[in-house]
């Protein structure tokens, strides 16, 4: 296989998953070879608890390539193919505040569903929109794969800022994460399942899963599993138990729903408030990542700097947020035509929801992009969900970008775990205390 090498730069390089995404570059290289590979962060800390791990990696898998760490954003895009984004504005610390502070008002702390996503989304939109204006100075073609949360606010106002920049595609890897699951379940090749979905981001469904060396379409047998099974992801042994909880939800939710296959973010506007009873105030999902994947990398890249070896160290892989990002890239950079799940404007795909939101669906990624499979309409109940859903992301979007206080409790009144407006002020006004440093609503 000779490709032609690509530049590469991962924005938000001190997160703990840029190792594994490093391996899943690593795995790839054959398929998605590099000629150099840019890591900015902001944050100088962060780079250098991990650079030394990373520096070894491409050591020995990649030394042809040339490694930049950088905390310079002139330096970060200079002649870049590919921009790989994953940044969290605040880090763990407000993510903590997204998921505990909405908890102390009864209300569901998650860091991209409820009012801790309207958080995260306005302490994203900014940095985003600052982002693509610095990579279109200094690399006007480059391709913008962006997979900072909350997804669906982030592509509603990148879309909104940027309407005619057709090379940012916002993708989210829980479709690739539970297909995969759906592979294991029914024992195929999860290559060999082509999705059919329609909904918003971390608001949608699976309506087919065909099996293409065959054509069946397996979504039949999957629900006829689902109806005796616990629905369990893919790596179980390895998730967090809040995890396997939400995997459970969907055996739930298609108790009440079964036509289709939810995504599992679902839970959260439908179980809202079975959530907040089973929800530990003091200890949330935030804490269970610092005190699981975070420490177990933050250790690892220690160990690598202190012995300058890889000796005795796992090569970290990216099975799902790695692999589907270099994938992403595989896929538009030599027009190899792969079905994912895909952000894109509606432009009628879903011919009854509004044509200016970001819907979800399954396309094609090529040369050009995303080119998204025509859905037709909803029904009733799923429109009445997605109009309601759409609302209040386009109006957290224009809250941020006017800073407009009004437009933020309409926001939070409209969101299915909210409703109740004296709650969506008092929420409200808690997160802007904590936020004041990244957003400001008058």
């Amino acid at each position: 296989m000779n490709r032609e090498k690509q530049i590469v730069t991962i924005v938000g390089c001190g997160s703990t998953r840029t190792p594994a995404l490093i391996g899943s570059l690593v795995n790839y290289k054959e398929r998605f070879p590099l000629k150099k590979l840019i890591l900015f962060d902001i944050s100088k800390e962060r780079i250098d608890a991990q650079k030394d791990y990373i520096r070894l990696v491409m050591e020995e898998h990649c030394p042809e390539v040339e490694l930049l760490f950088t905390d310079d954003e002139d330096k970060a895009y200079v002649g870049t193919d590919y921009v790989f984004c994953q940044m969290r504005a605040g880090n763990f610390e407000m993510r903590s505040h997204d998921e505990k502070i909405p908890l102390k008002h009864g209300l569901v702390g998650q860091e991209t569903c409820g009012p801790g996503g309207f958080a995260y989304g306005m302490r994203s939109i900014t940095p985003m929109v600052n982002m693509v204006k610095k990579i279109r100075e200094y690399a006007p073609e480059a391709w913008i794969l962006n997979y900072t949360n909350p997804a669906a606010i982030v592509a509603v106002a990148l879309d909104k800022v940027f309407p005619d920049d057709k090379k940012i595609l916002n993708i989210c890897d829980q479709p690739y994460s539970m297909i995969k699951s759906f592979a294991k379940i029914l024992d195929v090749d999860m290559y060999d399942i082509e999705p059919r979905y329609f909904g918003l981001n971390h608001f949608g469904w699976f309506t087919k899963l065909y099996h293409t060396p065959s054509g069946e379409d397996l979504l039949p047998k999957l629900k006829d599993y689902l109806t005796n099974h616990e629905f369990k992801p893919f790596n179980a042994e390895q998730r967090d138990p809040s995890w396997l909880e939400t995997y459970k939800n969907v055996n739930r939710m298609m108790a009440h729903f079964p036509e289709y296959l939810p995504n599992t973010y679902l839970q959260y506007y439908f179980f809202s408030d079975e959530i907040v009873r089973e929800s530990n105030p003091e200890f949330t999902r935030a804490d269970e990542a610092k005190k699981g994947r975070e420490k177990q990398v933050l250790d690892i890249c220690k160990q690598a700097r202190e012995q300058n070896s890889l000796d005795g160290l796992p090569l970290l892989i990216g099975q799902v947020h790695g692999n589907m990002m270099v994938e992403v890239a595989e896929s538009i950079a030599y027009d190899l035509k792969k079905v994912f799940v895909v952000m894109v404007r509606n432009e009628g795909i879903i011919s009854n929801l509004p044509k200016d939101a970001i819907v979800e669906c399954a396309g094609e990624l090529t040369k050009n992009g995303a080119e998204a499979y025509p859905y037709g309409e909803v029904d009733t109940f799923y429109k009445g969900l997605l109009e309601n859903q759409y609302a209040y992301e386009k109006l957290t979007v224009e809250a941020c970008l006017e800073g407009n206080y009004q437009k933020a409790i309409q926001a939070l009144t409209l969101n299915r775990t909210i409703i109740n407006p004296n709650k969506a002020k008092a929420v409200l006004d808690d997160l802007m205390e904590v936020n004041g440093e990244y957003w400001k609503l008058k």
